[in-house]
């Protein structure tokens, strides 16, 4: 008889996981709530103290939208400020990358996403699990701005927010789309203070604005790293700005034109629906 590492809880937990990785979220509920029940203070020290199938608990019930089970599992696990209830979460975890499509598995027998290209994208992670998209995302990702993603919580990469790094998580499913459409717009005598003007004058529309003329394509090492300056990699070059936006037509036309009514010095070469 083969003797699973951590008992009981072992075996359900490794249980769990499996599902996790093969996306099966009601099954992997199932399976890390009967792990949480038979977690023993020995397994607790082999955890350092924490119950790692709280969260995968936690990412399970935020899968299939039970927030009353979600909220249970955040705590036993030891995330503060999460009360007990059955109401969506929907807090501020801060700005946080996240892999859309991620293009290496994580776990043994994951099924990997199929929905488009990788690509890193800026987020607001509203839980522990979940976080809406606040870039506009190449069109071949498969995503839109504001769609809300499921992520995972180990690390992927780093990257750099102000003077700080933070960590970059990957995806695990596409929980709602937002439906928004994606443009493509060139302008002409654009510099970094217009641009941030659009910023701030999209942001209460709910629009999306996004500079894609520096995208840089990485190789896949770099970007489960550090991005790294002495690694070459180029970034889009084009003689205009090229920005990637979110949000309907009439919408959008109307704050471009809003933000070109005292910038004559900024031209609006083309503006391209994509998808």
């Amino acid at each position: 008889m083969v003797k699973v590492a951590g008992g009981q809880f072992g075996a359900w937990f490794e249980a769990g996981l499996y599902s996790k990785a093969r996306a099966e979220w009601a099954e992997s509920a199932q399976r890390n709530q009967r792990a949480v029940e038979l977690f023993t203070a020995e397994d607790g020290r082999t955890y350092d103290g924490v119950n790692p199938a709280a969260w995968n608990l936690g990412i399970a019930a935020t899968a299939l939208g039970d927030w009353a089970t979600a909220r249970r599992a955040w705590s036993a696990y030891g995330v503060e400020g999460i009360s007990e209830g059955s109401e969506p979460i929907d807090g501020d975890y801060g700005l946080t990358p996240i892999r859309l499509n991620p293009d290496r598995p994580s776990l043994v027998h994951q099924v990997p996403m199929a929905i488009g290209d990788t690509e890193v994208v800026w987020c607001w992670r509203r839980s522990p699990a979940h976080a809406v998209i606040s870039s506009v995302p190449l069109p071949d990702s498969g995503h839109r701005f504001r769609d809300v993603v499921l992520h995972d919580g180990e690390p992927k990469g780093r990257r750099r927010r102000g003077d700080h790094e933070v960590a970059v998580f990957d995806e695990l499913a596409l929980l709602n789309e937002s439906g928004l459409q994606t443009w493509q717009a060139q302008v002409l005598g654009a510099g970094p203070d217009d641009l941030a003007a659009l910023v701030d004058l999209a942001g209460p529309k709910d629009l999306g604005v996004d500079d894609w003329s520096g995208i840089r394509l990485m190789c896949s090492d770099c970007s489960h790293g550090m991005p790294d300056d002495s690694h070459d990699h180029e970034p889009a070059s084009n003689d205009a700005v090229r920005l990637g936006l979110a949000g309907s037509e009439a919408d959008l036309r109307a704050c471009l034109d809003s933000w070109l009514a005292d910038r004559p010095h900024v031209t609006l070469a083309e503006l391209t629906f994509l998808w």
